[in-house]
């Protein structure tokens, strides 16, 4: 397993307060596999949704505890060849 970690492509320093999960299908079950997460502040969960639907995932939102974690900071489990370009 690889583990990526990148940025949404905007630019925002509100806190985080989400964390929106990317699943893909697995096990006959939508949120099968957790691929990745993005971690946004309220104004940009559903950017954040958008964007893994976009790329056939299936977006969960869960609240989190305040951190010093950037707004638009992704964690990807995919593997390099299945994270589009």
């Amino acid at each position: 397993m690889s583990i990526t970690f990148g940025v949404m492509p905007h630019v925002c320093t509100g806190g985080v307060t989400a964390a929106v999960e990317a699943y893909s299908p697995a096990g006959g079950l939508a949120h099968g596999s957790l691929d990745a997460t993005a971690y946004v502040c309220p104004a940009h969960v559903t950017t954040a949704r958008e964007m893994w639907e976009t790329q056939g995932l299936t977006p969960f939102t869960a609240q989190t505890a305040r951190s010093t974690t950037r707004c638009g900071a992704i964690t990807d489990f995919r593997q390099t060849t299945d994270t589009p370009a």
